[in-house]
């Protein structure tokens, strides 16, 4: 199993912790992932490494065959995608290929019944905090 603890969850359950286990024929993923709220986490390797199964795992994308998902105390283990409060951005990184960047980030939050203005500010604060605004 490979450990990655860029950050350390508070004693009140805040942030995130997770085991993630998916097995896929002959590759398996077995990792343990934790964050502090505020982290910024980036998952790096070679290619075949289980980085994208990682982040699907995360988002509800691929299930887990073992393991746990917490964020912020809450378990997410059986929680659908589309109600996870987690969002993840592929490869292929334009969700709608005529939006701008900022509208591509800012659909997540939309979803969520935020408004336009809203959903645009909260996705130009992650552009800027991640030096891509």
């Amino acid at each position: 199993m490979s450990d990655l603890h860029p950050g350390h969850r508070g004693d009140d359950g805040a942030g995130l912790d997770a085991h993630l286990v998916v097995d896929r024929g002959t590759f398996r993923l077995d990792i343990a992932l934790s964050a502090a709220p505020g982290d910024v986490v980036a998952l790096l390797g070679p290619n075949g490494a289980g980085k994208t199964t990682a982040l699907r795992a995360l988002a509800g994308l691929a299930p887990l065959d073992s393991g746990h998902l917490h964020l912020d105390g809450v378990e997410l283990d059986g929680t659908p995608p589309e109600t996870r409060p987690v969002g993840v951005v592929f490869q292929d990184y334009l969700l709608f290929p005529h939006l701008t960047a900022l509208d591509n980030v800012a659909f997540g939050p939309r979803c969520q019944g935020r408004t336009k203005a809203e959903a645009r500010a909260e996705a130009a604060a992650w552009l800027d905090r991640l030096g891509l605004a």
